[in-house]
């Protein structure tokens, strides 16, 4: 059975290869681009779209590389405060984005050779549905930077007064497992009064450490909020609403701009 430790270090060589890898892919793309360019440029001139795209190409994974390495670079300063596993998946997913994001433009460049080679310009232009890649769209960077969200960290996003907080502060538990087993015993809960007034409340909460169990976090604080809310009446279950627009703006919204403020910084 290997150790943190251990799993630590196979998580920094997993990094540095893919680094590593993403050089030799930038020089590939670069090449193939260049040559593609070429072709283009004798078929159809320097002031079509789809011979200036050969440099978009260029351009963009240059772009889709820095904010990765910036991002991969961000999971090994923190590599000691991250939940290792989590970050492995993490790092897996960062992959695996960009596998898809090379295939992406490898066919882009293939579909402009074709349309060189038959000179139909129509059949180099990009689909219009284009990949979601590191520059299209903040969610996968959000998902590197809820690594280092926390039950304290969700307070700023959720922005409920400070009575609240302190109101529950001693009410609150903390379960520490995986998310699957997280997601059945977390809750928020009345407590009654002899009449059924709502008195108090119970919160068992899941320790954060990713985007899975941040959004858990997220939908238990509010079902806790509006409980808190409806102290000195009876409950209305009916009040009680679903988290999922919350949670897409903090999976959409908020751990995007957190990324694109360490991404502006760094780059």
């Amino acid at each position: 059975m290997t150790t943190i430790e251990e799993e630590k270090k196979d998580l920094r060589k997993n990094i540095s290869e893919m680094k590593n890898g993403s050089i030799e892919q930038m020089c590939l793309i670069t090449m193939y681009s260049l040559g593609s360019y070429f072709k283009a440029l004798f078929a159809f001139g320097s002031s079509s779209d789809v011979t200036r795209d050969n440099l978009n190409i260029i351009k963009e994974m240059f772009q889709i590389l820095k904010i990765e390495r910036t991002l991969l670079n961000y999971i090994l300063r923190n590599i000691d405060k991250f939940d290792v596993y989590a970050a492995q998946d993490v790092i897996g997913m960062l992959d695996e984005v960009n596998d898809k994001t090379v295939i992406y433009y490898y066919d882009i460049i293939n579909d402009i050779e074709d349309a060189a080679e038959l000179e139909q310009e129509f059949r180099g232009r990009r689909p219009s549905k284009e990949l979601p890649t590191l520059i299209k769209t903040g969610i996968y960077a959000g998902e590197v930077i809820a690594l280092g969200e926390n039950l304290e960290s969700l307070k700023e996003f959720l922005g409920f007064e400070e009575d609240f907080w302190q109101f529950i502060s001693d009410k609150v538990s903390i379960v520490d497992t995986s998310v699957e087993i997280m997601e059945k015993v977390a809750y928020a809960t009345p407590v009654y009064d002899e009449n059924g007034f709502v008195v108090s409340l119970k919160i068992m909460l899941p320790k954060v450490f990713n985007l899975e169990s941040a959004l858990l976090a997220i939908d238990i604080y509010k079902k806790a909020y509006e409980i808190y809310k409806m102290i000195g009446k009876k409950l209305d279950s009916e009040i009680l609403s679903d988290s999922v627009q919350l949670q897409d703006k903090y999976r959409k919204e908020y751990l995007p701009r957190k990324a694109n403020d360490l991404l502006f910084k760094k780059m």
